[in-house]
């Protein structure tokens, strides 16, 4: 490689994670030797575990046969976990092979295993071991029954013919441990090679901003896009950051990790991907903020990622136009595509209710569940304060949802626990009965994803908790301390919160192709945008697909998002290779359950045409959507947020935001 080459690309490794996966190889390796070695000692006439007796005597355990054999083979590991540290350590310094290609790994695991037959086996077993092995084999455990039961045993062997057998063999036994021990190197090299292109090292191009899992597709790439003639890639353009524009991006990847024509593109105007599942739990404290997102970059190796705002998209001439800005000033770019996702979700809907609109809590953001979750609390502060004054205090502890879907409910019974747990153990000038927490729905039951059954336990129990449901209802009117009901009632609250729908951005609304009446761009079922066919497909909440069993729109939930991504990248793949057009992947998804919580531990669901509720549905919410977190360390670190509210109580710190903090000392100012 030229030093040109070697000036536009980067190692993104580490030495903790190369001595990692070689102590993995160096682990399965050892267990794989037991398979020969177990041969080896039956074909001598001897006991199979003979090896590892010997060890266990070699450290000084003999107190039984057992006991020799499990400490033999403790030390077989511990010895193999050291090997694999120390050539660990070498592979990475000195840098001789890169195992991220196969057959590096699988030459280096045999180099590796030669050197330590060499170095460290042949005088082990020359001095330690076989001197121990001639005397264990003159006490061998046997087997003797009397009446019924068996009996484990120490006696001495008159039998000389497998010592014999042994001690005349020396070379046959040295070149079957070469061997032995070759295996060991092939599984070594092979596992840690294969760990390492799956999960470790990646080549970045420092030009392009990608990264490969292989060396040798890396210098694929710099030849035929940084050389003298530049290959035409084929561009993949996603917009959007959630669940289903990542996991269109995590199956492209997959498929085109190694494929040095095709270029993918990220844009969010985001960072992060957002798990807007757990958005209620983060409002009530019960799960830190951070533990539901993860960066969008941790998903972009062969991708590039930009944040930014989509400005304009051009479907006929196939480029968009994003911006973002420095300061106070914007720059746009332009990016073109050959094939583009339309991932860019929704927005809340107030139905053209603008008072509405400027006084209500929304909860689509992880900035919404933060708002939320300071406002509830400031509530509480305010009115302990105003304790004394009845109606200002009642006005501050009414809380109004609005929405009987999955969201509206989940929030409700969220808050109202973390409400009145909080009134419980921290503000003793209030009391828990005078909290309101009121759920408004404009239909005659709530959660109408569910069956009638389903949604009539959610709602007892929903008011069993304390929560007040009211059903053929609808929010016509909101000012900052009151809400106005159709039925011309007036609730009095300083908290209003919307979840009853949502609505794509107006950007979706303006492209030139078919949309249903709330906005949504009508998909084929190919999930292909219809005039643009084969090159624009649109998926998630900004994608109106026909369920071809109900004929009604899918609804637009996380689990139809996820399968939308992967149809839709089926077909870009296709139309990528230049496979016929009878070969694309119609969306065909029958809903595999849904689910709802509905606080204190309790919840409704469908899983598989099966029903479930209370603790049940409780869990296997949970377990379902621990299951679907990203990744690994967001996984455990929800586990803990959960274990942790078993035992203590929920965090009422209100952390100002930094406009809180300017508005109040601006204010003060004013004042004086």
């Amino acid at each position: 490689m030229t030093r040109n080459t070697q000036a536009i690309f980067r190692i993104d490794f580490s030495l903790r994670r190369e001595i990692f996966f070689v102590v993995i190889g160096a682990i399965l390796g050892a267990v794989t030797m037991v398979v020969p070695i177990t041969f080896l000692y039956t074909g001598l006439g001897l006991p199979y575990y003979l090896t590892w007796m010997a060890f266990g005597h070699v450290i000084g355990v003999y107190s039984s046969s057992f006991s020799s054999i499990i400490a033999g083979i403790a030390i077989h590991l511990i010895t193999a976990i050291s090997i694999g540290i120390a050539v660990g350590v070498f592979l990475y310094k000195t840098g001789i092979l890169n195992i991220s290609k196969l057959s590096n790994g699988l030459l280096y695991g045999l180099l590796a295993g030669s050197i330590v037959f060499v170095v460290f086996f042949i005088p082990v077993y020359q001095f330690i071991l076989a001197p121990e092995i001639t005397r264990t084999m003159a006490a061998v455990k046997v087997t003797t029954t009397s009446q019924g039961k068996e009996y484990a045993t120490t006696t001495i062997t008159t039998t000389s013919t497998p010592q014999y057998h042994y001690a005349n063999n020396f070379t046959v036994i040295m070149i079957v441990w070469l061997l032995i021990h070759l295996v060991f190197g092939t599984v070594l090299g092979g596992v840690s090679s294969c760990i390492s292109i799956r999960f470790g090292s990646r080549y970045r191009c420092a030009k392009c901003d990608i990264s490969f899992s292989r060396i040798d597709s890396l210098q694929k790439h710099i030849q035929l896009v940084h050389g003298t003639t530049p290959i035409q890639l084929k561009r993949v353009l996603i917009l959007g950051g959630g669940f289903g524009g990542i996991e269109v991006l995590r199956q492209l990847q997959k498929a085109f990790q190694d494929d040095v024509d095709v270029d993918i593109t990220l844009v969010s105007r985001d960072n992060f991907f957002l798990f807007t599942p757990m958005l209620p739990e983060v409002s009530s404290g019960m799960i830190e903020t951070r533990h539901i997102l993860t960066p969008v970059r941790t998903f972009c190796n062969r991708a590039k990622f930009y944040e930014a705002d989509v400005d304009a998209i051009d479907l006929k001439n196939k480029h968009v136009v994003i911006a973002h800005a420095i300061g106070k000033q914007t720059r746009s770019h332009t990016l073109k595509y050959d094939y583009l996702v339309l991932a860019l979700g929704g927005k809340t809907n107030f139905f053209g209710m603008t008072e509405v609109a400027n006084n209500a809590l929304t909860i689509k953001s992880i900035g919404d569940a933060i708002v939320l979750r300071n406002h509830i609390i400031s509530m509480l502060e305010q009115a302990d304060i105003e304790h004394e004054d009845i109606e200002l205090r009642r006005s501050l502890m009414t809380f109004v949802i609005v929405g009987g879907g999955f969201s509206g409910v989940e929030v409700a019974g969220e808050l109202n626990d973390f409400v009145r747990e909080s009134i419980e153990h921290f503000y003793h000038n209030l009391d828990r009965i005078d909290a309101r927490v009121i759920l408004v729905n404009s239909g005659d039951r709530i959660l109408p994803e569910v069956t009638e059954d389903l949604a009539q336990f959610a709602l007892q129990q929903l008011r069993k908790n304390g929560v007040e449901v009211m059903l053929n209802t609808r929010l016509i009117g909101a000012t900052q301390d009151s809400v106005k009901l159709n039925n011309g009632s007036l609730i009095s609250c300083n908290t209003l919160i919307w979840a009853g729908g949502a609505l794509p951005d107006k950007l979706i609304g303006s492209l030139p192709c078919d949309h249903d009446k709330s906005g949504r761009i009508v998909a084929n079922k190919y999930l292909e945008i219809n005039g643009y066919e084969n090159s624009a497909f649109v998926v998630g909440d900004c994608a109106c697909v026909t369920d071809p069993h109900t004929g009604s729109p899918y609804p637009p939930t996380a689990q139809h998002a996820l399968r939308q991504a992967k149809v839709a990248t089926k077909n870009i793949i296709f139309a990528i290779n230049g496979k016929p057009n009878d070969r694309k992947v119609i969306f065909d998804y029958k809903t595999k359950g849904v689910m709802a919580l509905i606080g204190k531990r309790n919840g409704v669901g469908i899983l598989l045409g099966h029903k479930v509720h209370g603790f049940t549905a409780w869990w296997l919410w949970r377990l379902y959507y621990l299951g679907i977190l990203p990744t690994t360390e967001k996984k455990l670190r929800v586990m803990v947020d959960w274990f942790i509210d078993l035992f203590f109580k929920r965090d009422v710190s209100r952390l100002r935001t930094f406009t809180e903090v300017s508005s109040v000392k601006a204010s003060t100012e004013i004042l004086r």
